[in-house]
């Protein structure tokens, strides 16, 4: 995206006054030092003064470890410092809702009529030797994508990642869910 806005600079005929990009700090890992540098130089070029730094969302009151890379780039010539850091006075649960409507719930005649159609299309296979929805073998739980209109079975869920010890991991994403299927319940997720 930073040669998309060079090409935009490039065609502008008055310069936006401030620039501020916002990436991931592997922007100017050894990876990517070099095209990093190219683009500081650039902006130089058209006469910005950059300043850059890593922060971490949880060095700013945000309940959340996120690294970023910012930079920001003015025409001016301005001293520029980066804010200084917060305590960190929420946690996770400060964001959550205590009452979720139940529109974001699968119930269960659902989520047995979404399995019955992955199994039909041949997307979640049955045991054949007990016709029963599980994989005794590994005792693995079978991820459902539920972001699209076709979902399917995915091998990692994009909202949690459920593994065979019954733990999870914290996964990004909107829109999915997860069925454990197991011999004497099928139909809940």
């Amino acid at each position: 995206m930073l040669w998309e806005v060079e090409r935009l600079l490039n065609e502008c005929e008055e310069l936006p006054q401030v620039l501020i990009m916002e990436n991931v700090p592997q922007v100017h890992g050894e990876k990517f030092l070099h095209d990093f540098t190219l683009w500081l130089r650039f902006l130089e070029s058209k006469g910005y003064h950059n300043f850059w730094d890593d922060l971490n969302a949880k060095n700013y009151g945000v309940a959340q470890n996120r690294d970023r890379t910012f930079c920001v780039s003015f025409l001016d010539d301005v001293v520029f410092n980066f804010p200084k850091p917060i305590p960190l006075e929420k946690t996770i649960k400060d964001y959550l809702e205590d009452n979720v409507d139940e529109k974001f719930y699968i119930n269960s005649d659902k989520a047995k009529q979404l399995i019955d159609k992955l199994i039909v299309d041949g997307t979640l296979p049955t045991n054949e030797r007990t016709n029963e929805r599980t994989n005794e073998r590994t005792n693995e739980r079978t991820a459902i994508d539920l972001s699209t209109n076709e979902p399917g079975q995915i091998t990692v869920a994009n909202c949690i990642s459920a593994r065979t010890d019954r733990g999870i991991s914290a996964r990004r994403a909107e829109g999915s869910g997860v069925c454990e299927l197991q011999q004497d319940r099928t139909d809940g997720c």
